[in-house]
């Protein structure tokens, strides 16, 4: 079944058209419920995962309960968009995506929805989320075959840094251009941020070779790349994660920019629940 393509699975900022917007999730707000209720209710379903951040500066930017959950699951979304993996009963009225979460007992969680035939009138987006529900659920009964996971992955060996390839670095995109990412110490200094740019990238392929699960996959705009961490400050713990990307042609990695960690683990999170050895915002 062709359907129209969405920009979010659910609204994003306060003036986003409700035709672009593919779902409302609906809350009691009389009975003490949030927009972050059906959030609450996917959490208890799956397996268990911390789903805010560690650090205080950025549970004081995200003030909400699940920031990175909610920005996986619109992702997932739009990949489930992408690559047509949203399922449709036969009447058209009811669909669901395989949201990539499993239960405890891992079994795969749908989400659930049915169609807003007052749409257009109304001015409210087409469909209306119905529930999660697992593998077991009687209400999967309309889809079959049930849609399937949608991943990211079609080379493996992206998934692996090679510590044969140099690494280019693109000084001034992530000197100049996102200095604001870089510790305070390091913004005001570009000779010192340079430095300790270079010594931290000197020792990444060391720390690879000893644990590989330090390249950490990362997708963005339709790529995978990988995010490794940048010691700049403190031998112990990652300052920023540093982006790169396989360029084959020149067989060598090109560092493209940094992310500070919220941003790198809400990335990271989209293709596997990151270790938190280094990546733990």
């Amino acid at each position: 079944m062709t359907t129209k393509k969405y920009d979010s699975l659910t609204k994003r900022y306060q003036e986003q058209p409700s035709s672009n917007i593919f779902a409302h999730f609906p809350y009691d707000g009389e009975n003490g419920e949030t927009w972050e209720t059906p959030y609450e209710h996917l959490v208890k379903l799956a397996k268990d995962e911390d789903w805010h951040f560690n650090r205080s500066e950025f549970k004081v930017k995200y003030k909400q309960q699940f920031p990175i959950l909610t920005n996986y699951l619109n992702y997932t979304f739009l990949r489930a968009q992408e690559l047509d993996m949203i399922s449709f009963s036969s009447d058209g009225d009811k669909a669901c995506f395989n949201t990539g979460l499993q239960t405890r007992n891992e079994k795969d969680i749908f989400a659930l929805f049915f169609r807003n035939k007052g749409a257009a009138k109304y001015n409210t987006p087409d469909w209306t989320l119905y529930a999660f529900v697992d593998s077991y659920s009687a209400k999967l009964n309309p889809y079959k075959p049930l849609p399937d996971l949608p991943t990211y992955i079609n080379d493996p060996a992206n998934l692996v840094f090679d510590t044969k390839l140099d690494i280019e670095i693109n000084t001034e995109h992530i000197i100049d251009q996102n200095k604001d990412r870089l510790p305070i110490v390091l913004q005001s200094n570009r000779r010192l941020a340079m430095t300790a740019l270079n010594g931290s990238i000197e020792s990444l392929k060391s720390k690879v070779l000893r644990n590989y699960k330090v390249a950490i996959p990362h997708w963005y705009e339709n790529k995978m790349q990988l995010l490794l961490p940048l010691n700049l400050t403190d031998d112990n713990d990652a300052d920023v994660a540093l982006v790169i990307d396989k360029d084959k042609q020149r067989n060598i990695y090109r560092a493209t920019t940094i992310l500070t960690m919220d941003l790198a683990y809400i990335d990271a999170r989209l293709i596997t629940r990151p270790d938190r050895e280094w990546l733990n915002p």
